[in-house]
């Protein structure tokens, strides 16, 4: 399954304090990611304030909240950089691998992009799931 994060607010941080925080920001952001996967689990900076997030071994709706959850707290969590403080949230999209598909990799990134945009217009701060079918179809079949 594919996490899509990017970062709410961030464009603050650049425009306050330059690049360089903006940078201490990511470094800070990437550990609190790490700190809420497991060894196995796969995060990478995509460019621009985006991260992705694959997770494998993952089997139920739960536990993929739960995870959502995690993140969105520990990238919400107040930072201290030059000077003032700030709080960046992150809205996630998620897609999850059916096993049905061939060759997924592109469309799982894709349709958990659009799924964090979803998220955005939600008001952002929050995670959804990719709704070609519900997450239950995704996990148990149709």
């Amino acid at each position: 399954m594919v996490f899509f994060i990017d970062l709410d607010g961030f464009k603050a941080v650049n425009d306050s304090c330059g690049h360089a925080a903006g940078d201490m920001l990511f470094r800070e952001i990437a550990g609190r990611i790490e700190k809420q996967l497991r060894g196995h689990d796969t995060t990478a900076r995509l460019g621009g304030d985006e991260f992705i997030v694959l997770l494998d071994g993952v089997d139920t709706l739960l536990e993929i909240e739960q995870v959502a959850q995690r993140l969105i707290a520990a990238i919400s969590a107040p930072w201290r950089g030059f000077g003032p403080e700030f709080a960046v949230s992150a809205s996630i999209g998620i897609s999850v691998f059916s096993g049905l598909e061939s060759g997924a990799e592109e469309p799982l990134i894709r349709h958990a992009d659009q799924a964090m945009y979803e998220a955005k217009a939600a008001g952002k701060n929050q995670y959804k799931f990719f709704a070609e079918l519900s997450a239950e179809e995704f996990l148990h079949g149709p």
